[in-house]
């Protein structure tokens, strides 16, 4: 279990302020003594370049900035992304290059770099933007970078969608090194610090009580599962105040996007006040079913309510099967049918070991290796990344053939 005395988010900016990535040892030399005339650390001007800045980012405090040499890089703009993936919301990342491009760096502002600097850079220039981006950093203006809202939501009660959603968190957070929050928003019947293994409250009455949302408030009240992944949940009560206003829980959702990459909500089948409006701003939205009778209905009139993905938010249909051999088992193609829509990924049946595993502690998914790997699969895709390439008979179907041949074979 947690330690409740030791659940605070680490300051913005980590321990480094400022982090520079040159390409070559002889400019990481030059920046050095440039950061060092202007009052920060030369041993923070490293070689190397972006991909160099990509490797450390994943294991290592974020800075309030971070710069980044995007010569010699055959790929910058992907290089870019695959940088902001790992890299927290609330740290600036200033490229440097020798292009002088204003196609590049429109590109680049529009992904939410915070400025391109063409080399050489002059000292006054590079004082002017580090301190502006440090203004930044610190709340002074709106970041122009924020995190993705997942949420997570089963069609009808007793989806997985607490399983699933906590097992997104915590692999987000520890095979994909990027910065997460899990939002807990079952109020009456909450079990995320169950599976998470954390005892206490964990801030979110506090925080849709507050009058206004305060960022240090929640640095504070959430629980601290690992470096990478908090949470904010309450107490479960059967008599949780609904007393907030929409406006209010979606601010606090952008609060959260401001403090992290990865922000997942766990919303109740129920729909309780409120999780409709974060289904409809969430930038990936998942929705949980089975493959019965019962599930295609309520699937086919939620993907009524929030199925439209013109304004460029992404949906995903997952079936999470967990009532093998009852009545009212349809057939895929027919459920997918009655729908009107593929399924986009199934999860294989992970049993009775991952339950099992609560008896001993927190959620431990390496107990069900087929539903891990489908699980980070789906991570993927929920955050945009194209599934990873796997060998023949390795990917979901080849798994879920595999165990069906095992268990003809043992029958």
């Amino acid at each position: 279990m947690n330690d409740v005395s030791r659940n605070t988010l680490e300051p913005v900016g980590g321990k480094h302020g400022v982090a520079l990535f040159a390409a070559t040892e002889e400019e990481a030399r030059h920046f050095g003594e440039q950061l060092l005339r202007l009052g920060h650390s030369s041993d923070m001007a490293m070689s190397g370049g972006i991909a160099s800045a990509i490797g450390w980012t994943s294991s290592n405090p974020p800075p309030t900035v971070l710069l980044v040499d995007l010569d010699g890089d055959p790929l910058p703009l992907q290089s870019i992304q695959d940088l902001i993936e790992v890299c927290d919301p609330a740290c600036q990342i200033i490229a440097l290059g020798s292009r002088q491009d204003i196609d590049l760096y429109r590109t680049l502002l529009h992904s939410g770099v915070f400025d391109y600097l063409s080399k050489p850079v002059p000292l006054d220039l590079l004082a002017s933007v580090l301190s502006r981006a440090q203004g930044h950093a610190l709340g002074e203006i709106q970041s122009a970078r924020s995190g993705r809202t997942i949420a997570v939501t089963s069609v009808s009660g007793g989806g997985g969608a607490s399983t699933v959603a906590s097992g997104l968190a915590l692999l987000l957070s520890t095979q994909r090194h990027s910065s997460t929050a899990l939002v807990d928003f079952d109020r009456s019947n909450g079990d995320l610090a169950l599976l998470l293994g954390y005892e206490g409250d964990a801030g979110l009455a506090g925080a849709l009580a507050s009058e206004e949302i305060d960022a240090r408030f929640l640095q504070r009240a959430m629980g601290r599962i690992n470096d990478r992944l908090y949470l904010l949940a309450q107490e479960p009560s059967l008599y949780a105040d609904a007393n907030f206003s929409t406006e209010h829980l979606l601010t606090l959702g952008a609060s959260l996007c401001r403090m992290f990459n990865q922000v997942i909500w766990d919303l109740p089948a129920g729909r309780p006040q409120g999780s409709l409006d974060v289904l409809a701003h969430a930038q990936t939205r998942i929705l949980l079913t089975d493959f019965t009778v019962q599930d295609a209905r309520n699937s086919h009139r939620l993907l009524r309510e929030i199925g439209d993905e013109s304004a460029g938010q992404h949906l995903l249909l997952v079936a999470n099967p967990s009532r093998q051999g009852q009545a009212g088992i349809v057939e895929r193609s027919q459920f997918e049918e009655f729908v009107g829509r593929p399924v986009d990924l199934i999860l294989p049946h992970a049993g009775q070991v991952l339950g099992d595993s609560l008896l001993t502690g927190a959620l431990h998914l390496p107990s069900a290796p087929a539903f891990q790997a489908a699980l980070l699969d789906l991570a993927d895709l929920a955050c945009g990344r194209p599934l990873r390439k796997q060998a023949p008979g390795t990917g979901i179907v080849g798994r879920l053939k595999s165990a069906l041949t095992r268990n003809r074979s043992a029958a």
